[in-house]
């Protein structure tokens, strides 16, 4: 058994940033529990690694939703980060905010205080963007953001086909408007992936005699004496122990193993946890409900020119030196994170905001990137930013008796979801059959037999996968929602000395990739902190 002030759960995009900012005092004793190993992987580091990252169960939970009712009965597949940074070292690095409506909306729902105008400074304060300081963008932080150094040309003629399509040209997604079309900026440092692993726990930071950071270390429950946290039951490298706890626990693990890990630990519904018989430490409603996702389809092209990142004797030669360049220099396509361009449209006229996202990848890609392609093209993705479905993550016991998860995305359960989506289907076709990227292209997936709304639709239903963006499973509120978990300060409700700290917390999805906000929020969970050890 071991203590200290603060034990956090999770070393991911928010338990990182919280490790470091809470272990700069050096009079307070911090914890970091990570279920994964160190992240040593050179897949995490080398941009180009992404490509093949879903292949290492080592560094990634590799979960599966239940069968989705509304989407012909397929299980989905989910990636997650496990591994130092969690998610972050393990996604396609894009650094994008969402819209600052998102978070006005957010406070109107009784998130007190976390309007955009109060989230902009924590956005700033963890950002170092190559481009430099302005009033939206912070250049000191510890979060490096920067433009690619290596984009395809086929990305430059989606950009291009875009624009000659109609869609305005945007250099900056998170700049004074979202709308239109764009080369994403990426979370890199010097050409390499700059998880929060990389950025808030340097060698420095890991030295401090106050910090402390098990890898391998699997929470299995929180420790609860009359509704206050004392600390975590975990199996470190096999061998179980309790570490304690003397002033907070933050649980940082994500919207899956947050509300996992509540649960486990009797803070929950107090009939679902009868019946997995979990004791029931504290009554909380709200704890693995309202999940959130963005639902995501494709489609794609070949080609029978080389341009684009591909398998082939062709590319394979004239990329021969690409390895050597990355070792060498950091430049070339192995500093691509092939998620290169995007967009962000409104399905209507009518929509005050974009509510649709599209990625567009110079390759070709099916089933997560597992299964490889012969051959060269490109595809692109389109989902609908504001889903009304709503989700939930549980518990159920599995066969050896033990607690398993019991995801349900319950994607496309409101059809209103449908229409984004087949309006981004639309424009991508729209795109992708526009001068110049139309150029010796051809359409595979989905082809010519899908042209009417309904057929669209099937595809969709019968085709479409997660973007790995899920949230709101332990959604933040006022303390009077019956279904909130945490309030605004990111406390468990009717708990002491316990918070949860990540992408659960969001009460809605944001119009955009969740890591930076998840970043934010831990930001700001910090300073809660601390501004409440030293008011």
């Amino acid at each position: 058994m071991e203590s200290f002030d603060v034990v956090i759960v999770g070393a991911g995009s928010a338990g990182c940033v919280l490790a470091n900012r809470l272990s700069q005092n050096p009079n307070v004793s911090v914890c970091l529990l990570e279920a994964g190993p160190e992240d040593k992987n050179p897949a995490i580091h080398i941009p180009f690694g992404l490509a093949a990252i879903n292949h290492f169960s080592s560094i990634n939970w590799q979960l599966e939703t239940a069968p989705e009712k509304h989407l012909d009965n397929r299980p989905l597949y989910w990636p997650r980060g496990k591994t130092l940074g969690g998610s972050s070292s393990v996604n396609a690095m894009i650094y994008t905010r969402g819209h600052a409506k998102n978070y006005d909306q957010w406070a109107e729902l009784g998130a007190t205080g976390w309007d955009f105008n109060s989230v902009l400074p924590y956005f700033r304060k963890s950002e170092n963007n190559s481009r430099g300081i302005s009033r939206l963008h912070g250049s000191d932080g510890l979060q490096f953001v920067s433009d690619l150094k290596h984009i395809n040309p086929l990305t430059r003629e989606f950009v291009e086909s875009a624009k000659r399509i109609g869609t305005p040209e945007n250099p900056d997604f998170n700049g004074i408007s979202q709308e239109g079309v764009g080369i994403y900026q990426v979370t890199h440092k010097n050409g390499s992936r700059c998880s929060t692993a990389k950025g808030f726990l340097t060698p420095e930071v890991k030295a401090r005699k106050n910090l402390q950071i098990y890898t391998n270390a699997l929470a299995k429950k929180l420790i609860i004496e009359n509704k206050k946290a004392k600390g975590v039951e975990v199996e470190i490298s096999g061998k179980l122990t309790q570490i304690i706890a003397n002033t907070r626990v933050f649980v940082c693990s994500g919207a899956v193993h947050s509300p996992a890990l509540l649960l486990a630990s009797g803070i929950g519904a107090k009939e679902e946890l009868e019946a997995i018989n979990v004791p029931v430490e504290h009554e909380l409603p709200g704890v693995g409900k309202n999940l959130q996702d963005h639902l995501d389809a494709t489609i794609m092209y070949r080609q029978s020119r080389s341009t684009s990142y591909g398998l082939s004797v062709r590319g394979l030669l004239k990329n021969a030196l690409a390895p050597f360049k990355y070792w060498h220099s950091k430049t070339g396509m192995f500093t691509s994170n092939i998620a290169e361009g995007g967009a962000f449209l409104k399905s209507s006229p009518s929509e005050e905001i974009p509510d649709i996202q599209i990625h567009f990848l110079p390759a070709l890609l099916i089933d997560h990137g597992r299964s490889k392609l012969w051959g060269h093209g490109f595809t692109v993705h389109f989902c609908t930013l504001y889903p009304k479905s709503r989700g939930e993550v549980r518990l159920k016991r599995g066969a050896d008796g033990n607690l398993v998860l019991d995801i349900h995305g319950n994607y496309l359960s409101n059809e209103d979801d449908l229409l984004p989506m087949v309006a981004g289907f639309k424009w991508a076709r729209k795109v992708a059959q526009a001068k110049p990227l139309s150029h010796t292209s051809w359409e595979e997936i989905p082809g010519k037999d899908v042209e009417t709304d309904e057929e669209i639709v099937e595809f969709i239903r019968s085709n479409a996968e997660t973007i790995y963006h899920p949230v709101g499973t332990c959604k933040m509120g006022s303390v009077d929602d019956p279904m909130a978990v945490v309030d605004p300060e990111l406390a468990v409700i009717g708990m002491d000395n316990l918070s949860v700290v990540d992408a659960s917390i969001m009460p809605t999805l944001i119009g955009g990739n969740t890591n930076s906000p998840t970043i934010m929020i831990a930001e700001r969970a910090a300073d809660f902190f601390i501004n409440k050890q030293h008011p």
